[in-house]
């Protein structure tokens, strides 16, 4: 099983590693019905303040670090602590009937973030079976869940110079009879479109890059671009033709337009705001991610199995769903059995899911899209 809570290190360009370890979460799930709550408030779960507070200030997440501080030394040496809610005004109480206000942010995102951690104890007892998963997945409220999915990507195409690139969208899953795919913005998404904009324009590429250097950075995973447009100002001045120097420019541009769209990377900042912002049920399942279509000349082609990379991920990190487009439905892949073992496609289960009106729906959304011109 993933490790829930773990905020866990990622196969992310930027990577953290964030504890605990499986043990400590069992330990705190056992603790968690020991800790009675105040009167009037809602129990908080062990450990989640002393989490979660210190990674708001370090962020200064929503401009909270000054109030998450002086709440992480309210509640400091307190061990119970709830947090009181009543028409969105909140606070943290004691049950000595000390109480530290807090702002409606704050306390929405420790509500948050309580909700999240307090689906460990059904998590941990009862992991979510392949048979439930697929059930879920397959189930006309899934079906329908995973098809808006694929339509927001494809909305959110870019034209890179050689072909129309959809990219991947992903996040963490929680199953509570349907299955929930919480969504977590990937930190190139904003900026792909600028770079596609900009695909002959090495200067404004230049000032991408000043303007939103992490965001390039990941874009530019491979140090292709960085590397460009270091060396553009020697090619002018040995006096490269400009037909040359734009021919290696869209080259370049093509090349991290086509991978970045064509990866989900799972980020540690992105992760906690998800947490904090989004309401959690259920039993957590882990990571999920699209293999979104591809743009052929009638219509959208299918996409592939999971990758060496999504493998991997899921032998060291644990379960790793891919739903992978096709055009007459998609499957869905449940890469659970490689946690803690060697990558191997065939120990990965797959289950599919196809349908007339599906393959219609998405035929139409090309049309519109393309009229026959991808």
């Amino acid at each position: 099983m993933a490790l829930l809570l773990a905020l866990a290190p990622l196969p992310a360009r930027a990577q953290a590693a964030w504890p605990p370890p499986m043990p400590d979460l069992r330990a705190l799930a056992a603790a968690a019905a020991a800790v009675p709550a105040p009167p009037g408030a809602a129990a908080l779960y062990p450990g989640m303040l002393d989490r979660i507070l210190p990674l708001l200030a370090e962020k200064n997440y929503q401009g909270l670090a000054d109030e998450a501080r002086r709440a992480a030394d309210w509640q400091r040496g307190r061990s119970d602590v709830g947090l009181r809610e009543a028409r969105g005004v909140y606070e943290l109480t004691d049950a000595r009937g000390a109480s530290f206000p807090l702002s409606a942010a704050l306390g929405a995102d420790l509500a948050h973030a309580n909700q999240y951690f307090a689906m460990t104890p059904a998590s941990v007892a009862h992991p979510p079976t392949h048979a439930e998963l697929a059930a879920a997945a397959t189930s006309p409220e899934g079906v329908e869940s995973v098809a808006r999915i694929f339509e927001r990507t494809i909305a959110a195409r870019v034209k890179a110079p050689s072909a129309t690139v959809v990219p991947e969208a992903g996040g963490e899953a929680t199953l509570e009879g349907a299955m929930i795919l919480h969504e977590i913005p990937d930190l190139t998404r904003d900026v792909l479109p600028l770079v596609a904009r900009a695909y002959d324009d090495a200067d404004e590429l230049a000032r991408l890059y000043a303007r939103y250097p992490e965001p390039m950075k990941a874009v530019d995973d491979s140090g292709l671009l960085s590397r460009f447009l270091a060396m553009r100002p020697g090619w002018q001045a040995r006096g490269m033709e400009k037909e040359k120097i734009d021919k290696v420019l869209h080259l370049t541009v093509d090349t991290i337009l086509r991978n970045t769209s064509d990866a989900y990377i799972f980020e540690p900042d992105t992760q906690f705001a998800a947490i904090a912002s989004q309401d959690w049920s259920g039993r957590y399942v882990g990571r999920w991610h699209t293999h979104p279509p591809h743009a052929d000349a009638a219509g959208w082609g299918a996409s592939d199995v999971p990758s060496g990379p999504d493998m991997d991920i899921a032998s060291k990190e644990g379960q790793n769903m891919v739903f992978s487009f096709q055009p007459d439905g998609f499957d869905f892949y449940d890469l659970s059995p490689l946690e803690g073992v060697a990558p191997d496609l065939d120990k990965v289960l797959k289950t599919s899911y196809r349908s007339p009106a599906w393959r219609a729906r998405f035929q139409a959304l090309y049309d519109r899209a393309f009229a026959n011109k991808p």
